[in-house]
């Protein structure tokens, strides 16, 4: 069996907005570790199937053997969720709803070879399929304009002082390439972001999040292309549910989050007509109803067990 470590977050919360029902098929945009799938195919027995997106191949190695029981009734797919659509088309099933988890799995995080945490030595990579995708988080802090790496930060990660970390990482990487020091290392990039910012290392205790997280974010976002993929993964939401179908969506942090807000919000709208237009002549109607008005987020109870699920954010709506 494949060692692979992840909680699935809100699980309860989101079986119970989603509402699956005996024999209907879902879609899992984000298999990761199997557990929003499994909690699916628990409560669509005896025919009812789940249709999941994995690039990671860890995950899917871990999720066959975690829901080899339900090897009949789940269909994986090693591709990106922006091809939903594409791969919709292609399989020819009814569904009732969809789930996106769009955080990082514990297995990722974990891994150092990975480079998701600047708490570990692995390699500065990011990518969420090796096999796949080329670029690596190294190939942005090392070759990578300062003009490049500052939108990346300013717009990825909304980080601290990033015209000051942009600018000195672009001087600090000139000795680098002279002592041919590449790919880099996630401990390096750290140790050069407390250089630049003059934080000597027993002075952490005093900040509420590391320094590095939002870099760390940043790159992570840019390498893997995250929010266009989740700006072009909405609408296909949206026009593959049925009537009456249900999508939902959990984010971790707030450029996510806005995203599928603001993309809720507009389809949520009736009339777009000029406020001065007396007298409706645009026709719109709202394509959505917002299935909890407020955003849910884990309980302290779940949050206790499982401090990575404290930043999730669920949302649901359902098709009109």
């Amino acid at each position: 069996m494949t060692e692979y470590q992840h909680t699935s977050v809100l699980v309860e919360e989101l079986i119970d907005l989603l509402a699956p029902q005996s024999n209907g098929n879902y879609i899992d945009l984000t298999l990761g570790g199997g557990g929003h799938s499994q909690a699916i195919l628990e409560k669509t027995g005896p025919d009812g199937k789940v249709l999941a997106f994995e690039l990671d191949g860890r995950a899917i190695s871990a999720s066959q053997d975690k829901l080899k029981k339900y090897q009949n009734r789940l269909i994986i797919i090693n591709s990106s969720y922006v091809n939903l659509q594409a791969e919709f088309n292609r399989q020819k099933i009814n569904i009732s709803g969809i789930v996106a988890d769009l955080g990082l799995s514990s297995d990722q995080l974990d891994k150092a070879e990975r480079g998701f945490s600047f708490k570990d030595h692995g390699s500065l990579d990011m990518r969420f399929d090796p096999n796949g995708q080329t670029l690596t988080a190294s190939d942005i802090v090392t070759d990578y304009t300062e003009e490049q790496i500052l939108k990346i930060f300013q717009e990825y990660g909304e980080v601290k002082q990033a015209k000051r970390l942009a600018r000195g990482l672009v001087s600090w990487r000139k000795n680098l390439d002279k002592q041919k020091q590449k790919p880099i290392k996630t401990s390096m990039l750290v140790g050069a972001i407390l250089q630049i910012l003059n934080i000597k290392e027993d002075n952490l205790k005093r900040f509420r999040i590391h320094p590095a997280t939002q870099v760390f974010q940043a790159l992570r976002i840019a390498v893997n292309d995250e929010l266009n993929n989740l700006k072009k993964v909405l609408p296909q939401a949206y026009q593959t549910l049925p009537s009456g179908g249900r999508l939902a969506v959990i984010s971790f942090h707030s450029l996510e989050d806005r995203i599928v807000k603001q993309y809720f919000k507009k389809m949520t709208q009736g009339c777009i007509c000029p406020p001065e237009t007396p007298v409706c002549r645009c026709n719109n109607q709202p394509k959505i109803r917002l299935v909890n008005k407020k955003a849910i987020r884990p309980s302290a109870v779940e949050i206790s067990k499982n401090p990575r699920s404290r930043s999730a954010i669920l949302r649901v709506i359902e098709k009109i």
